[in-house]
């Protein structure tokens, strides 16, 4: 089971949460001057030590496949469009995901549903003792694990969790918050974090750095920016919609209908659309609609992926066209209350 069909805690506002520890190996450049061959031989040491992982290696060719990890949030924007060597391995039932060459030789991640810092890093962690057992891991008496980049030495770890907060963005609040957490050293990205810009008012928050922060400090820092934003989100949909119901409702049941009848639709206009029916969902305004079902449509929906479930997308019509159809199935038993 992945992240995105299992239900999870603080599902209303968090759709998932990862950790991820980066990790290089000693008597290796790091992968921005690693060789084919020697990349070649870390996927190999890699892939021996988690013999039951199962593992898919990106040379050449998979782009619709390696693109749909992305949407999956499985692996990054920098892994896909990567030219060197590299590789991922996936356990644990798909709960650990482990880039290899990516920034750094190795970028072990557990993501689950939900708002899981802890659990995540027990995945994590699991899987990165197996590795430090069986292969030389760089580290540093002084500044703990070498990282390609200055900001994951130390712990080498980033905890995010992915956000959906449509009304504080509603409000134009997100700016706001975005300064207050800074200060306590969270940033806030889009969708698919560095780089990235929101779609369908879905955010992702990470801590900025890991040197001189143990694993629980950094652990109990995302869980403080997390429970605020929670909190916020909640507070906000009561203020949103006490403030003028006629709208919010008409908003939600304009996106309903759109999404039961249309016949073609963009990935965009749905992320636009994601927000509004997960806002209508908690404030009673639509039925048959739960947390799960919003996140299976929302990666369903993408691109790469939606190319991967059937032959012939890749005209951007055609796509679409698919994913309007996809849409119709998954929203024929929403009702609008009162309607």
């Amino acid at each position: 089971m992945s992240w995105y069909n299992e239900k999870g805690e603080m599902q209303d506002v968090v759709l998932s949460t990862r950790v991820r520890l980066a990790r290089n190996l000693n008597g290796y450049p790091f992968v921005s001057r690693l060789s084919d061959k020697q990349a070649d031989e870390i996927i190999g040491k890699v892939c021996a030590a988690l013999p039951d992982y199962s593992c898919e290696k990106f040379f050449e060719g998979n782009a619709y496949k390696c693109r749909s990890y992305m949407e999956m949030h499985y692996v990054s924007p920098e892994f896909v469009s990567g030219e060197n060597h590299r590789a991922l391995l996936s356990g644990e039932g798909d709960k650990v995901k482990i880039m290899v060459c990516e920034e750094d030789h190795l970028r072990i991640q557990s993501i689950l549903p939900g708002f899981s810092p802890k659990e995540a890093f027990e995945y994590a962690s699991k899987a990165d003792d197996r590795l430090s057992t069986a292969l030389d891991i760089a580290f540093s008496e002084k500044y703990g694990y070498l990282t390609q980049c200055p900001t994951n030495l130390g712990a080498a770890m980033r905890v995010s969790a992915m956000l959906c907060l449509p009304a504080l963005t509603m409000q134009g609040a997100i700016e706001a918050y975005a300064n207050a957490v800074s200060k306590m050293g969270i940033t806030i990205r889009g969708m698919y974090g560095e780089g990235s810009r929101a779609s369908g008012a879905i955010y992702q928050i990470s801590n900025k750095a890991s040197l001189g922060a143990g694993e629980s400090e950094i652990i109990k820092l995302i869980t403080d920016a997390v429970n605020k934003l929670v909190q916020a989100e909640r507070n906000a949909r009561k203020n949103v919609y006490d403030s003028d119901k006629a709208k919010v409702t008409d908003r939600v049941a304009r996106d309903v209908g759109i999404l039961k009848y249309a016949n073609m639709m963009s990935s965009d206009e749905f992320a636009g659309m994601f927000a509004d029916l997960k806002l209508g969902m908690y404030l009673g305004i639509t039925e048959g609609l739960s947390d799960v079902k919003l996140s299976e449509m929302l990666v369903a929906v993408q691109p790469a992926t939606l190319y991967m479930t059937a032959q012939g997308m890749e005209s951007e019509t055609v796509r679409d066209k698919a994913r309007a159809k996809f849409l119709r199935d998954m929203m024929k038993d929403v009702k609008v209350v009162g309607y």
